[in-house]
């Protein structure tokens, strides 16, 4: 009997979802096996970067609805923001990559993320554009 492939648990960082968005890149990633965990923070800055670069709100409300249904979405509570209290000390990290990154952590998933303020933290990996090729 074949045995399955385990289900990962991926954090996936706004910068990955629009670059999916925008330019269809990670597409393994995005419509993989692995179960995507989303920060409530991240949600805020894909639909604010939608709006900036002034997509038309049926697209938005699309592409938000397509997102949400593909993630499991991680509202802030208090054992999230007081990791990212430390974390953001710690690391040095602005405040929303600190909560980000804590929603990561407590819920012991690998983030997924373009932005270098990540590279170098345990459980984190940051793509680089390079690898973006193969996703085509």
């Amino acid at each position: 009997m074949k045995e399955e492939e385990a289900i990962e648990s991926k954090t996936i960082d706004s910068s990955i979802w629009l670059e999916y968005v925008f330019e269809g890149k990670h597409r393994e990633i995005i419509e993989g096996k692995n179960r995507l965990l989303l920060s409530i923070v991240s949600l805020f800055e894909i639909k604010k970067r939608l709006k900036i670069k002034k997509v038309s709100e049926e697209e938005i409300k699309e592409k938000m609805k397509y997102i949400k249904d593909r993630s499991i979405l991680i509202l802030v509570n208090e054992n999230i923001a007081d990791k990212a209290v430390d974390l953001s000390i710690t690391h040095n990290l602005p405040a929303i990559d600190a909560i980000i990154y804590a929603t990561s952590t407590i819920n012991e998933a690998e983030l997924l993320t373009l932005d270098n303020d990540f590279r170098g933290l345990s459980n984190a990996k940051v793509l680089d554009k390079e690898e973006d090729k193969k996703d085509k």
